[in-house]
C-alpha cells in the first residue's frame, strides 16, 4: 500500500504551533508531512509549486482569520487550476464557524474540519489510505450532492499530553539572535470576554473548555529543546499561562522550576501571559523564579465602564498593580489597548489615552475590537441591527460619532504605526523582548548602551504616539469634525508627517536589531 503524503499549509514567520501539532500527529502514524508556508496571496504561485512538486494525497489549509479568506480561497482555486487532483480540506476558527459558506463559496475545497482538528485529521487519512469513504467522520464537513453535511461534533481533547509533541526543526526561530520555541502548557481559557473567539470556539465544541497540560510533559519539552536545540527562550501561547488561582499558578510554576532544573536546565527565559487581575506580588516572584523576563497582559482597556461592556472581570487598577508588580521582580509587561469598541464614546477613549500616556517606558499598542463569528458581541450586534459587513468581515459603527471619526481617521494616520503585523508599534515590542533576552543572557557595558538606546526610542515613539491621539480627540471634539474634506484632509496631512517619522524610526530600530541579532551569537553555543 502506497504510504499518504500530506501537506499542511499556512502563515509560518514565527512559527505554527497548530500545524505542528497536526503535522507530529499524522506523522506519528507513519504519513509523510510537509508544512508550506503561506503568508499572503501573491505566495500563492510558489506555493502551489511547492505542494505539486510533494505530490501530496491530501492538503490542508489553515484558515485562522477572517482577513485571510480571500487569499486561502485563491490559493485552492489556483491549486486546482494547476492540475492538483487530491483531497483539500481546511481547518481553524474560520472554517469551525463559517464551514457552510466556505464549502458553498468554494467547490476547490472538498472538507471543513472544525474545532481541534488533530484527530480528525488522522481518521480522514486513515480512510483515505483504506480506500473508505470519510463521511461521518466526527468534527468533518463535508458535500453531498448540492447540500453541505455538517458531521457530529468532536469535543475538546480531554488528555493534551496524549498528542505527540509538536515536530520542530532542526534551526529554530530566534529573537535577538538568541533561538527560541514557542510552546503551550494549556489549551482555553476560563474567561467569559464576550469579543473572544477562543471563548467561542471552546462553548461550541463542548467537553472541557480549559485543559492543562502535566508539569512533567512541559518540562521533559522544555529540556528536550534546551539540550538539543540549544533553545534559551521560551514563548508561551497559552492565553491563561498564569491561573485564576494564585496558589495553584504559584505551585504550578514553582513545579515546572523544580522539573527543569531537574533535568539540566541551567537557566531559560520565559514570554508568557496573564489576565491582570491573577498577577499577585507572589505570583509575580514565582514567574520571576521561573525565568519568565516578559509577561503579555490582558490589559485590553482602562475604562472600567467599557471592561465591563467586553465581558472582563478586572478594572482599572489592577492594570495598574500588575504592570508595577511585574516590574518589582523584573519582569517587563507589553500590552493592547481595545481603545474602539461599539459603543465606546470620546470620553471613554480619552481615558484610555490618559491610562497610556503612564507607561512611556513599556510597549503596548492600540486596537479596535473586533467582531468574530461565534462570539456573543456578534450576536448583541445582530439583535441590535447593528452588524455590518459578512463572514468575510464582520464590522460596526460606533454609536458615539466622534469615536466613528476618530477610528476612521486614525485608520489612516495610523496604517502603519499601529494597525498592521509589522507597525511600528508592533516591532516595538519585539525590539524590547529581544533587548531584554540580552540584559539576562549577555549583561554587561554593550548590553547596558543598547539597552539605553531601546529605552529612547521607545520614549520617543509612545510619546508622539499619544501626542497624535490627543490631537484627533482634539480635532473630532471642535465644531465641523463630520466634514468629509475638512477630516480626510486632517488625516492625510497628519499620516504623511507621521510616517516620515516613523521611516526613521524604523531605521533606527532595523539598526539595532541588526546589532542585537549579531552578538546574539553569543548566546548559541558552539556546535
Amino acid at each position: 500500500m502506497e504510504k499518504l503524503r500530506i501537506c499542511l499549509v499556512g502563515p509560518s514567520l514565527q512559527g505554527n504551533l497548530a500545524l505542528e501539532y497536526l503535522e507530529a500527529s499524522v506523522h506519528e502514524k507513519g504519513y509523510e508531512t510537509r508544512l508550506v508556508p503561506f503568508e499572503v496571496r501573491s505566495d500563492a504561485p510558489g506555493c502551489v509549486q511547492s505542494i505539486l512538486k510533494f505530490n501530496p494525497h491530501i492538503v490542508g489549509i489553515s484558515i485562522g482569520f477572517q482577513c485571510t479568506v480571500d487569499d486561502n480561497l485563491a490559493l485552492a482555486s489556483l491549486l486546482r487550476k494547476s492540475g492538483y487532483s487530491g483531497h483539500v480540506t481546511c481547518g481553524g476558527n474560520v472554517p469551525t464557524f463559517c464551514y457552510q459558506e466556505l464549502l458553498e463559496e468554494s467547490e476547490s475545497i472538498d472538507t471543513a474540519v472544525r474545532h481541534e482538528g488533530e484527530m480528525a485529521l488522522v481518521e480522514i487519512l486513515e480512510k483515505l489510505a483504506q480506500g473508505k469513504d470519510i463521511r461521518d467522520i466526527d468534527g468533518l464537513v463535508w458535500r453531498e450532492g448540492q447540500s453541505i453535511v455538517t458531521g457530529k461534533t468532536r469535543p475538546l481533547l480531554s488528555e493534551l499530553d496524549s498528542l505527540p509533541r509538536p515536530l520542530r526543526r532542526s534551526t529554530p526561530l530566534v529573537v535577538g539572535g538568541a533561538p527560541i520555541a514557542v510552546m503551550l502548557a494549556s489549551r482555553g481559557c476560563i474567561g467569559e470576554c464576550n469579543y473572544c473567539c477562543l471563548r467561542a470556539f471552546g462553548k461550541d465544541a463542548g467537553g472541557k473548555r480549559f485543559r492543562l497540560r502535566d508539569v512533567e510533559a512541559i518540562a521533559d519539552e522544555i529540556a528536550d529543546v534546551y539540550h538539543k536545540l540549544a533553545v534559551r527562550i521560551i514563548i508561551f501561547q497559552d492565553d491563561l499561562f498564569i491561573l485564576t488561582s494564585e496558589q495553584k499558578s504559584i505551585d504550578r510554576m514553582n513545579a515546572i522550576t523544580r522539573a527543569i532544573r531537574a533535568r539540566g536546565v541551567e537557566k531559560m527565559l520565559f514570554w508568557i501571559k496573564g489576565r491582570p487581575e491573577t498577577i499577585t506580588p507572589a505570583v509575580a516572584e514565582a514567574a520571576s523564579e521561573m525565568g519568565a523576563i516578559h509577561v503579555f497582559l490582558g490589559v485590553e482597556n482602562a475604562c472600567e465602564k467599557r471592561l465591563r461592556y467586553l465581558g472582563r472581570t478586572h478594572d482599572r487598577q489592577d492594570n495598574s498593580n500588575a504592570i508595577s508588580r511585574c516590574l518589582d521582580f523584573n519582569i517587563r509587561s507589553s500590552f493592547n489597548i481595545m481603545m474602539f469598541d461599539p459603543d465606546s464614546t470620546i470620553e471613554e477613549i480619552s481615558e484610555n489615552i490618559d491610562f497610556a500616556s503612564q507607561y512611556f517606558d513599556l510597549t503596548w499598542n492600540i486596537c479596535r475590537t473586533e467582531i468574530y463569528p461565534g462570539t456573543s458581541l456578534l450576536e448583541r450586534l445582530k439583535k441590535e441591527d447593528r452588524l455590518l459587513g459578512d463572514w468575510r468581515a464582520y464590522g460596526y459603527q460606533m454609536k458615539d460619532l466622534r469615536s466613528e471619526m476618530m477610528f476612521r481617521i486614525l485608520r489612516v494616520m495610523f496604517e502603519q504605526h499601529a494597525f498592521t503585523a509589522e507597525s511600528l508599534l508592533n516591532r516595538l515590542i519585539n525590539l524590547s523582548f529581544a533587548r531584554h533576552v540580552h540584559e539576562e543572557l549577555l549583561p554587561g557595558p554593550a548590553t547596558a548602551h543598547m539597552s539605553a538606546r531601546v529605552d529612547d526610542i521607545i520614549s520617543e515613539v509612545y510619546k508622539d504616539t499619544v501626542q497624535k491621539l490627543r490631537e484627533v480627540v482634539d480635532f473630532v471634539s471642535r465644531p465641523g469634525f463630520d466634514e468629509v474634506d475638512k477630516s480626510r484632509d486632517f488625516a492625510i496631512e497628519n499620516a504623511m508627517e507621521i510616517n516620515v517619522r516613523g521611516h526613521e524610526y524604523n531605521n533606527r530600530i532595523d539598526e539595532i536589531a541588526f546589532l542585537l541579532d549579531a552578538r546574539g551569537a553569543k548566546i548559541r553555543p558552539a556546535s
